[in-house]
């Protein structure tokens, strides 16, 4: 059984740490609620205190622009909430998962006119600037930076994967300065999202783009000079402590209610926990602790709650491109190293009951789980099968219980993972089930300095334990376009290296069919394949938490509560 990883040792410290923290937050507090009491020993307050609050991201970004600041080998924890914070595209999607126009006038549709179906197999969606969007230097925002985002976003020199479904995109046409109009080569099921993504000025880096393109990613621009869309904009950039950032009158869906937020950078988790329990932060943002110790912080923090989704399904992922060893790519050995991992116990033990198994990497809350069902192929916990299927393989064991092959070499693997306790717990409870069956695992934690180094985290000899894009909008990243090579610059989402011209096919039908009923079909297509081939391991969901201190309303449910940052608020009284 593994056990919480906030041992008595690492409580005591916490707490310590939050009584030291709580005098300075509740002087703060108390000066803030003063000078917002309508009142002064001079007379009535002729203006309200401006409303102020203090967040955390359990990471240390270098920019508010997430692709930039981890690059494409791993995203900063809590960048993605950053990003939202100060960075707006045409659409968002809520916490339902749902497309909604934030920049944008309308999500495209067929219903509204804006998707239309082309003939011979061609399709077009049209995107509208809402007329008051603009840039936190006060430039509209115009179909010109959309353009030079596409192009700037293909550039696999910089840190970041092309979007999802670019290749596809035939021309993107700008009629006028508000309008885009983007021609597909094929039907494409999320081309209403294209435009979701981050949209960056031309004005400001078009120049230093062209100049030096070694360069650009060095640049001011990304840090203290930086300049969104968002409903916040960069006051202050302390680099490895905090941002400050400001409302921007001016954005478009509305001018954000909270005047002031103070966002900490906060790597360490201990730190993290007690700034929340002494009152120091009033909401994360962004991936975080583990749900184990949030649960924890939660049953101890009395002046807020805890807000909780499954965001990803925790994956082992194979190497399937000269792996070693390579017995990693024969089918029978995966399927012999599902059956021996106890899955339940990772839920019950690292999410206290709360998550479940990952048969699929398909989301629970997503509408598109419960079509899925009868395509899944299960693979239950018997570690008695898996140990005669890898002695059907030709391995034996000795007398030490370890699996040999036939010129007495052990059967030995790796599994690597980098240090966050979200990959490690479960890396070391998956090497203890397989050591337990005659598998001898080495377990390797990526050291930081190597996190973002594409060849060497695509090249890992045998198996990765991560858990990275997840739910039916992830599937696009599996294709074999999509791997990690040097063509590729090792940038991509299929992990796993898995090339198969089958599973190409399946994916393409599901991406390229609109009707609903034959996308469903299409989608079991896919998932009945990656279950019974094992691409990648799924083992348990993994929820994404954040804490809310009870004073603040309206803060959006989900995944990531920025979706609606523009619409928080601080409760009256």
């Amino acid at each position: 059984m593994i056990r919480s990883t906030l041992s008595s040792f690492k409580l005591a410290f916490v707490w310590l740490t939050a009584a030291s923290l709580v005098g300075c937050a509740s002087q703060s507090a108390t000066s803030s609620r003063g000078a917002s009491s309508g009142s002064t020993a001079d007379g009535p307050a002729a203006v309200a205190a401006p409303k102020k609050i203090t967040a955390a991201i359990m990471g240390n970004p270098s920019t508010p622009f997430r692709q930039m600041s981890g690059g494409v080998t791993g995203l900063i924890p809590g960048g993605d909430g950053l990003e939202q914070l100060t960075l707006s595209g045409l659409t968002i999607r809520d916490g339902d998962g749902a497309l909604r126009p934030l920049l944008g006038e309308a999500v495209p549709t067929i219903e509204n006119g804006l998707w239309k179906l082309l003939p011979e197999g061609r399709m077009e969606t049209t995107w509208r600037i809402r007329t008051d969007a603009s840039w936190h230097d006060g430039t509209p925002l115009t179909t010109q930076d959309l353009t030079f985002t596409a192009d700037l976003r293909q550039d696999r020199d910089l840190p970041w994967s092309p979007w999802p479904g670019i290749e596809l995109v035939e021309r993107i046409d700008v009629p006028d300065a508000l309008t885009a109009v983007v021609t597909w080569k094929q039907p494409f099921i999320w081309a209403d999202d294209l435009f979701s993504y981050p949209v960056l000025p031309k004005h400001l880096l078009e120049k230093a783009y062209a100049d030096d393109r070694v360069g650009f990613q060095a640049i001011s621009y990304w840090d203290q000079d930086f300049v969104g869309t968002g409903p916040y904009r960069v006051k202050d950039w302390a680099r490895d402590s905090h941002v400050v950032l400001t409302a921007y009158d001016r954005y478009g869906p509305g001018r954000p209610k909270i005047d002031e937020i103070l966002l900490k950078f906060i790597p360490d988790e201990n730190a993290f926990i007690a700034n929340i329990l002494a009152n120091a932060v009033e909401i994360t943002v962004g991936k975080s602790i583990t749900l184990e110790q949030t649960l924890q912080v939660r049953d101890q923090w009395k002046d807020g709650r805890m807000a909780a989704n499954l965001e990803t399904a925790m994956k082992l992922w194979p190497q399937l491109l000269n792996p070693n060893p390579t017995v990693v790519q024969d089918l029978r050995f995966r399927k012999a190293i599902v059956h021996a991992i106890d899955r339940q116990a990772l839920v019950d033990s690292l999410t206290g009951g709360f998550s479940q198994i990952a048969h699929t990497i398909l989301l629970p809350e997503e509408p598109e789980f419960s079509q899925v069902q009868n395509a899944i192929v299960r693979y239950e916990y018997d570690p008695r099968r898996a140990s005669d299927m890898i002695q059907a393989l030709g391995f034996s064991k000795g007398a030490d219980g370890m699996f040999r092959d036939a010129s007495g070499q052990t059967l030995s693997m790796e599994i690597n993972a980098t240090g966050e306790d979200q990959n490690t717990k479960p890396m070391f409870a998956v090497a203890d089930n397989l050591q337990r069956v005659g598998v001898g695992i080495e377990t390797l934690i990526i050291p930081i300095q190597r996190q973002r180094d594409r060849e060497y985290r695509a090249t890992f000899p045998a198996f990765s334990l991560s858990g990275g894009p997840s739910g039916v909008p992830a599937l696009i990243g599996l294709h074999s376009s999509q791997a990690r090579l040097p063509v590729n610059s090792y940038i991509g989402n299929n992990y796993s290296r898995y090339i198969v011209p089958e599973f190409d096919s399946l994916i393409d039908r599901f991406h390229s069919t609109i009707p609903q009923q034959e996308r469903m079909e299409a989608l079991r297509g896919v998932v009945g394949h990656m279950t019974e081939n094992l691409n990648m391991i799924n083992l348990h969901y993994a929820a994404s938490t954040s804490m809310i201190n009870n004073r603040l309303t309206n803060i959006g449910k989900g995944r990531n509560p920025t979706w609606n940052a523009h619409e928080w608020d601080i409760a009256k009284g």
